[in-house]
């Protein structure tokens, strides 16, 4: 609920904390928080859902329908807060410029991707957990495996909406989350629109085969959406 402060303030504590090398991260605490998690949910080009253990934050996922076209979206609708957002953030942190370029590099090799295909597409954006609840000891303890839960919360939805194919896109040096995703059943592939090397990983959720997309799942009574 993007009008739930606490939340959005949680989810981007972790973004930031987990994933700040990312393109979404490299604009900044305050656009991630205020357009990232804030605009992007009330116009609903985003979903994210918020894990909790024992009420405290414990990983996150960010996803969406709208793969193809969410960026252009936002940006048409939203052009004039963006780059006020964006002008804010560069004056207080003048360290993010070289950030800011990278990520509308990034933004921009997009617009390469209608080759892909049309929405609805799905795609998880961002996903995160933190390593003291990765560890074999919580798992034996809660029998809970925190990023396959909120990666099934992600296709359960999209199936649900109608979605028959979901994508990550991940670095190719992220060795840790290429073995996540191939343990669950993900197809990978090279990734040529990028601007740095990278990986596709496919899902194909109508399928009986899809371990992420076994069953209409919903996050447990202690994780908030």
């Amino acid at each position: 609920d993007p009008a739930n402060r606490a939340d959005v303030a949680a989810i981007s504590g972790l973004h930031l904390r987990l994933l700040g090398h990312g393109p979404m991260a490299r604009l900044g605490e305050m656009f991630l928080r205020r357009f990232c998690y804030g605009v992007l949910l009330r116009d609903d080009l985003m979903r994210a859902a918020l894990f909790e253990v024992d009420g405290r934050p414990a990983g996150f996922v960010a996803y969406t329908s709208r793969s193809i076209t969410f960026h252009r979206e936002a940006v048409r609708r939203h052009w004039a807060y963006v780059a006020w957002l964006i002008a804010l953030s560069v004056v207080r942190d003048p360290r993010l410029v070289a950030r800011v370029l990278k990520a509308v590099r990034l933004m921009f090799s997009r617009r390469a991707e209608l080759d892909l295909g049309r929405d609805p597409l799905g795609e998880v954006l961002a996903i995160g957990v933190l390593p003291e609840y990765l560890t074999p000891q919580f798992v034996r303890r809660t029998a809970s495996r925190i990023g396959d839960e909120l990666v099934a919360h992600a296709a359960a939805y999209l199936r649900r909406a109608g979605v028959d194919r979901m994508r990550m896109v991940v670095e190719a040096h992220n060795k840790p989350a290429l073995l996540f995703y191939h343990r669950l059943g993900g197809r990978f592939e090279p990734y040529a629109h990028a601007g740095e090397p990278m990986v596709h990983v496919w899902f194909d959720l109508q399928g009986p085969a899809d371990r992420a997309a076994e069953a209409e799942v919903s996050l447990p009574s202690n994780a908030a959406r």
